[in-house]
């Protein structure tokens, strides 16, 4: 929950106060979840302890109805996308074709102004007067990349609207999904391509990215990692997280350079990120389902991502999303070495620095990352990470077997 939201209710509504009913705290809620605050429903319960159980039971149950509403409210909205695709100018930029397109958003290939400078414009298929909220979800995620300038993270130039319609302009890459590229080395063919010919560029550039790897695979996926792994690292300096890292929002090319997109807003409040569907859970660290943001976080999908890339599978295979969050809180996923028996040891070890079901024992930062990809690449071996907890309990688990049972 906002700090600063959290003190002026506690200044404002003393308990017992005709403004402290449970009532009017769930209102307040869900205002706040509406208007993207990520209202936290733990601090809600420390505020308001004598509503404490009350909160924690019923405030679950308003974000899965809002949940439900906005997913139904985007179904209804989505029958209005196909209008879009008749728009042929956005501002000064002139849209030549669709790129891509996700459950809030079209990305268009697109040429700006006099000088026809090739750009990405990334657009709400809505009217924004119609849907506010939508539209202030949209500028907000816009910001958090705006200020963004690195060479592995895609651009925004500017934001605008224009006939009813709220569109970002962005810089454009020469790249395909790396979820693309996963498919055509693991000999699958990938939902989003399945029906197109084999001869479209899409499907062609997957394939020449697939082509490269195959080269020198672990050079290849450790190089594409480092560069993963930078973008945080520079992001996060900046005080941003990603919030959504997955294969789906990697663009590579066939020099293997690659970009992150897809920048997103904190899944809103504890809750609501169990209520998405599997392809934006698939990637999530365990602490995320408790309201717990942080850069450990953004590296254990890094590492999720990487698994997949190195073996050909998702780390957790479910049918529905609470199986899935069952295997994500509560199991480990199979050593990628088991199911790609040719993986360096220590490029396993570095995937599975990310991937702990312990933040502890993951790595911290970003920057230690990028210090053992480098250290892979450069022929050195790489070790286990292991909280200063574990450590300390292996050590005593050792000195209890060599002194009580010595004959053990």
């Amino acid at each position: 929950m906002n700090s600063e939201i959290l003190t002026q209710m506690v200044t404002t509504a003393e308990p017992g106060s005709e403004y402290c009913t449970l009532e009017e705290l769930a209102t307040q809620f869900v205002d706040e979840y509406r208007r993207w605050l990520n209202p936290s429903i733990e601090d809600y319960a420390t505020a308001y302890p004598e509503y404490a159980s009350e909160i924690r039971e019923s405030f679950p149950v308003l974000i899965a109805m809002e949940e439900w509403k906005g997913n139904q409210e985007i179904t209804c909205l989505k029958q209005q996308a196909a209008d879009c695709l008749n728009l042929r100018q956005l501002g000064n930029c002139h849209l030549t074709r669709e790129m891509s397109r996700s459950r809030t958003a079209i990305i268009f290939e697109a040429v700006q102004g006099a000088q026809r400078r090739p750009v990405a414009v990334k657009l709400m298929p809505w009217k924004s007067e119609l849907t506010p909220r939508w539209r202030d979800r949209f500028e907000r995620e816009a910001r958090l990349t705006f200020r963004l300038k690195h060479q592995n993270i895609i651009s925004i130039y500017s934001t605008g609207e224009d006939q009813g319609y709220s569109f970002a302009v962005m810089q454009q890459v020469r790249g395909v999904g790396l979820n693309q590229v996963i498919a055509c080395l693991s000999g699958a063919i990938h939902a989003e391509i399945a029906n197109c010919d084999q001869s479209h560029p899409g499907v062609q550039q997957a394939q020449s990215v697939a082509d490269s790897l195959q080269q020198d695979p672990w050079r290849g996926y450790a190089s594409l990692a480092l560069q993963m792994a930078n973008a945080l690292r520079y992001a996060h300096s900046r005080g941003t997280l990603h919030n959504d890292f997955r294969p789906e929002n990697i663009l590579v090319n066939s020099d293997l350079d690659c970009w992150l997109t897809g920048f997103a807003l904190p899944q809103f409040a504890e809750g609501a990120l169990k209520q998405q569907q599997t392809l934006t859970l698939r990637n999530q660290s365990p602490e995320r389902f408790c309201g717990e943001v942080s850069e450990q976080s953004d590296l254990y999908s890094l590492g999720m991502t990487l698994y997949e890339l190195a073996t050909g599978v998702p780390p957790f295979a479910a049918e529905n999303s609470q199986q899935l969050l069952e295997l994500i809180t509560h199991s480990e996923p199979q050593r990628p070495g088991d199911l790609a028996t040719d993986m360096p040891t220590s490029f396993e070890t570095i995937i599975l620095n990310c991937i702990s079901r312990s933040s502890r024992e993951r790595y911290q930062t970003a920057d230690e990352l990028s210090i053992d990809l480098v250290r892979f690449l450069n022929g050195k071996s790489v070790r286990r990470r292991v909280s200063r907890q574990s450590a300390f309990r292996d050590k005593w688990s050792w000195f209890w077997r060599k002194t009580m049972c010595p004959l053990g």
